[in-house]
């Protein structure tokens, strides 16, 4: 036994060997780099090993088993034999018959010696050795053996087999000798049939080494050799299964180029599709995914150069054509034209019908200007009801010919809507391009200003840039304006002051609105209505509200810090609806600065929410989803339409100022702030009434029900939070 095993071990630490050569010479070049085949031929060839292992393990110890058993059962045997061999021994103790017996033993290999003990099992009577060196160690049987063996009469097994001698691979068998007769009852009638007792009597005991070593040993060298055939066989199988499986994998690893071309971002590339049912599916998709992104970034392409609404360039793409126009012209001579086409009736239908009907209005409106220009012309949405012609290679007559020719156009254009008719007016400014000295934003200003020269003479006409004195400094103060926006925007040069708003319940200051402020030369700051309208002209107005948002989130995070433990409104112009960049600088701004959504409160104007009503009411609930809410500034200033508080999702209503300068006064005033606040509770909305100037109008806004007050009697706004003092909170506490 302990020689198998050690031959095990030597066949199971080979294979293991054979496992780690193949794991540490396999075609592996990182964990993210490995192939697919050499990864399955890895997982193959371990899986190999290991039925190899486990099978060899099996037969080894199967085969021993039944080897051991096979080798009990020829012991037993051959103790049947020598059992009837030996009674005339014990009778006649003749060394004749000894040497018969020896005779017949020698000529079996596995016989090693045979030993008769008498009845006392003290004597040895006869002994044969095969080999008196190798089994002269083997002791004689001891008496309990003896013992044993005397008690085996009668049973179904009277003999012992033994093991534990040579190392194991000796078998020792013994086992009683006895000798049975039936006694007679009288000296000549002896009768077989008779039944009488039979007689046992011990003639003494037998014992009988068995080596099958060289049997054993031909049966390791037997499963050995199997099993290196098996090893063998087992790598024949993994060479040609890895052959076949590259061939089989060859239309799959002919992906591989494609899609590196393909996460290299190259989306102009086709899958060949070959091979199996599950290689052509891939092939398939891939080209489908690859045809979705190819019409994706085209979609994103044309969303970004292109009005969602009209189809046109919008107002970035245009300022890249017009720079690139001023280019050619500066190295190649000659000249175009810009016009700025502002629509004169666009309110009234957008106010009167809605923005869907406004919608409306400007795609006839582009389609109209987009028929009335030469091919080579660029027509332009640049912004709410606002229109740009870029017309090349044109002098300033053609340039006013072809302004001429757009008024009329569009005063053809009888827009029905609502079985209401329309006339359509606009006002055109025009600049000439002749050369590249002048930026797009310069060019722009300058139409825009001759765009206003018009509309001073009374609309529905144009007017051509001149370029004097007053209209130069004009535009340079444009451009001044737009270059510092643009400098604070970069730098963070613009800063934020906050007004408080205080609790009417319980005087507490627990709401400030966040105001844009910009540094001026010295010491001083602008207020937005000095900067904001050139932000919008020039379109920056989404810079400005996302410079805001982040500003605004860090300075609350730094209040809260200290222990302020306050809510900021922050204003948002109408752009920012039609921005899909804004929800996710709203959550990033919150997460960065580790502040809870319900401490941020959106403001947007009422004139806002309805000229963008569903678009508006859409990014709101987007924003409100996050956990922020929503107030709508100056309630009143516009329709005050109850339809507008029920469909916008907003928490409070902020009322207008022209309210509340004379409500303490003005029984009007009182009555329309009474039934706001009466209507906002019905819709579970709070109200914020704004321009507080005096403590009597503070009275009677908290007579009247307002849940919140702003205004410069509360405390004006500073760079920090500046608390109410004493004296205007006394007159809002309960109990007054």
């Amino acid at each position: 036994m302990f020689r198998q095993r050690q031959i095990r071990q030597k066949f199971e630490a080979a294979l293991a060997r054979a496992g780690a050569l193949a794991l540490r010479y396999a075609p592996v070049r990182g964990k993210a780099q490995r192939s697919l085949v050499g990864h399955i031929q890895l997982l193959q060839l371990a899986l190999g090993l290991f039925v190899c292992l486990l099978a060899v393990s099996v037969v080894w110890w199967t085969s021993t088993r039944v080897s051991e058993d096979y080798f009990r059962k020829q012991a037993v045997q051959w103790l049947g034999k020598f059992d009837e061999l030996s009674t005339p021994l014990y009778v006649s103790m003749d060394e004749a018959t000894f040497s018969s017996i020896q005779k017949q033993v020698s000529e079996f290999r596995e016989i090693a010696f045979l030993r008769y003990y008498d009845a006392d099992g003290v004597t040895i009577l006869a002994e044969y050795n095969a080999d008196p060196t190798a089994y002269k160690g083997v002791p004689r049987l001891s008496q309990d053996q003896l013992t044993a063996l005397r008690a085996m009469r009668g049973t179904d097994k009277p003999y012992l087999l033994d093991q534990s001698a040579a190392n194991g691979f000796l078998i020792r068998a013994s086992a009683p000798l006895w000798v049975r007769s039936i006694q007679s009852d009288g000296l000549l009638g002896f009768n077989l049939d008779a039944q009488g007792d039979e007689q046992r009597e011990l003639l003494g005991f037998l014992e009988l080494g068995l080596d099958f070593r060289q049997y054993r040993g031909q049966l390791v060298r037997n499963i050995a050799i199997g099993s290196g055939v098996i090893a063998l066989l087992l790598l024949l199988s993994i060479v040609v299964g890895g052959r076949m499986l590259k061939r089989a994998l060859l239309p799959l690893l002919a992906l591989e180029k494609p899609l590196a071309r393909l996460a290299a971002g190259d989306v102009d590339v086709k899958v060949e599709s070959a091979g199996h049912r599950e290689i052509s599916a891939i092939s398939t998709a891939l080209n489908t995914t690859i045809g979705a992104l190819k019409e994706r970034d085209e979609t994103l392409r044309r969303l970004a150069d292109h009005d969602q609404l009209t189809g046109l360039l919008n107002r970035h793409c245009f300022a890249q054509v017009l720079e690139s126009e001023a280019t050619h012209i500066g190295w190649n001579g000659g000249s175009s034209a810009l016009l700025f086409i502002d629509l004169d009736q666009f309110k009234l239908v957008n106010d009167t019908l809605g923005h869907a009907a406004g919608d409306r209005l400007l795609l006839q409106v582009a389609e109209r200007l987009k028929a009335n220009v030469r091919e080579p012309d660029v027509v332009c949405r640049f912004g709410g009801d606002e229109f740009t012609v870029l017309a090349r290679g044109v002098t300033v007559q053609g340039a006013t010919n072809l302004a001429q020719s757009l008024i009329r156009a569009l005063q053809n254009l009888h827009f029905v809507e609502g079985g209401q008719v329309f006339n359509i007016c606009c006002t055109v400014g025009v600049t000439i391009i002749d050369s590249d000295r002048f930026t797009p934003d310069e060019l722009l200003a300058q139409a825009d200003m001759a765009c206003y020269e018009a509309k001073s003479r009374g609309r529905n006409c144009f007017s051509v840039f001149a370029g004097g004195n007053g209209e130069t400094d004009q535009m340079m103060l444009y451009i001044g304006w737009s270059q510092k926006i643009r400098n604070a925007i970069e730098h963070d040069e613009f800063v934020l002051h906050y007004q408080p708003i205080i609790n009417m319940a319980n005087g507490q200051a627990e709401l400030y609105e966040v105001l844009l402020r910009m540094p001026d030369e010295g010491r001083a700051v602008r207020s937005p209505g000095a900067f904001l309208p050139v932000a919008e002209r020039f379109g920056m107005m989404l810079d400005v509200d996302h410079w805001v948002i982040r500003n605004a989130t860090k300075a609350l995070a730094g209040f809260r810090e200290a222990g302020r433990n306050v809510t900021f409104c922050i204003n948002l112009s109408g752009h920012v609806f039609e921005d899909p960049r804004l929800v996710s600088c709203i959550r990033e701004s919150l997460e960065a600065n580790r502040l809870p959504p319900s401490s941020v409160v959106f403001e947007i104007t009422e004139q806002v929410a309805i000229r963008y009503l569903d678009r508006a009411n859409r990014r709101m609930r987007e924003i409100m989803d996050i956990g922020c809410s929503f107030a709508l500034d100056d309630f009143g200033a516009g329709f005050s339409s109850l339809t507008y508080i029920k469909r916008l999702p907003v928490d409070y209503i902020k009322i207008e100022g022209s309210f509340i300068e004379n409500i303490s006064r003005d029984s009007i005033d009182q009555s329309m702030v009474r039934s706001i606040v009466q209507i906002a509770r019905t819709t579970g909305k709070q109200t914020i009434a704004e321009y507080v100037q005096d403590l009597k109008s503070l009275q009677m806004l908290r007579k009247l029900g307002a849940d919140y007050a702003q205004g410069f009697y509360i405390g004006k706004p500073t760079g920090n939070l500046v608390l109410p003092g004493p004296t205007r909170l006394s007159v809002v506490k309960p109990g007054e």
